[in-house]
């Protein structure tokens, strides 16, 4: 198991305790594309996602609200997955 999947699988059962970088790096490695933005928002793009994901991110982290809200819909994207 490398150390990514070690991260998503914490990201999956307690996202509020990693730092947005930690974050980062799960929605890339689930295939989200990170799109460049200005200010303190940052965007993610996912082919099977109607609208981006933005995530506002201050003193590298963000709030938690954002980060059950991300682990709820890479949960969504990867029970999609599974069906097919």
């Amino acid at each position: 198991m490398t150390s990514v999947e070690k991260l998503f699988d914490r990201f999956l059962n307690c996202p509020s305790g990693l730092r947005y970088v930690e974050i980062e790096r799960v929605l890339i490695y689930v295939g989200f594309q990170k799109i460049l933005a200005k200010g303190s928002h940052v965007k993610f793009k996912h082919c099977n996602l109607k609208s981006d994901l933005i995530i506002p991110v201050h003193g590298n982290d963000c709030k938690s609200f954002y980060k059950i809200y991300v682990a709820k819909i890479v949960k969504k994207l990867m029970y999609e997955k599974s069906k097919k």
